[in-house]
């Protein structure tokens, strides 16, 4: 299996012209290309993939579900597929199968963290706090370096009312991104649940310093009295 992959990437020449088409931004030329491939190979998986991750990237999610089904099919060991299948299915609103597809990743390779990522989205909009929890923490454990994960379970802890895990996860984002207004502010929410109002007050003056439009930042400056005359 891995030969034909090589082979169709490196030697076809409809492949490297799909590849320069997708450079180049002419999509649809590339899925022509692609195709091409098809008709005279209707079995070599990873050209599907390709033609759906095409599909997906111009938004006709209905075509890229069907290439991308296709793919899984002919690579049942490859988790990519799956994968890219499973956001397909988040663009669509298909939520319940993405979290099943992307179950279906990690059955098959626990350290791909952006499945654990995804399923952490997904089940957060199906308010599955905890399961989301779950999710974020075993990418943050995995990969420290994982900021945006750190942004999620922050918000999640939050929800859940876990201030000091909140606080905690969006000190590792501020100590990472510096300059995210919207961390800071989330920051002091979780300092100001705690009445722990001289924290929230800082970090609410420091986001309006990064954007002094942040209207949530102003309404919790607001809530503890630092501006009484806000219009907002």
């Amino acid at each position: 299996m891995t030969d034909t992959i090589q082979k169709f990437d490196s030697d076809d020449p409809d492949i490297l012209a799909a590849y320069q088409a997708e450079t180049e931004g002419r999509f649809c030329d590339a899925v022509k290309h692609y195709k091409k491939v098809i008709e005279r190979q209707p079995n070599v998986g990873i050209v599907y993939k390709h033609c759906g991750n095409v599909y997906y990237r111009i938004g006709k999610l209905n075509e890229a579900e069907e290439y991308l089904k296709k793919a899984c099919k002919l690579l049942p060991l490859f988790p990519t597929p799956l994968y890219e299948l499973a956001l397909t299915y988040y663009r669509q609103v298909k939520i319940k199968l993405a979290i099943k597809t992307l179950h279906k990743v990690i059955e098959m390779d626990d350290e791909f963290l952006m499945a654990h990522y995804w399923l952490g989205i997904t089940n957060y909009h199906c308010g599955r706090l905890r399961t989301a929890k779950n999710h974020y923490m075993t990418v943050t454990e995995k990969n420290p370096e994982f900021t945006i994960a750190y942004f999620h379970l922050g918000i999640t802890n939050l929800h859940l009312g876990n201030y000091e895990e909140s606080i905690d996860n969006f000190k590792k984002v501020t100590e990472k991104n510096p300059e995210s207004p919207m961390a800071y502010t989330l920051l002091a929410d979780a300092y100001l649940n705690l009445d722990k109002h001289f924290e929230a007050r800082n970090y609410y003056k420091k986001a309006l310093e990064i954007d002094p439009e942040d209207k949530k930042a102003l309404r919790g400056l607001s809530l503890i009295n630092d501006f009484q005359d806000i219009s907002l």
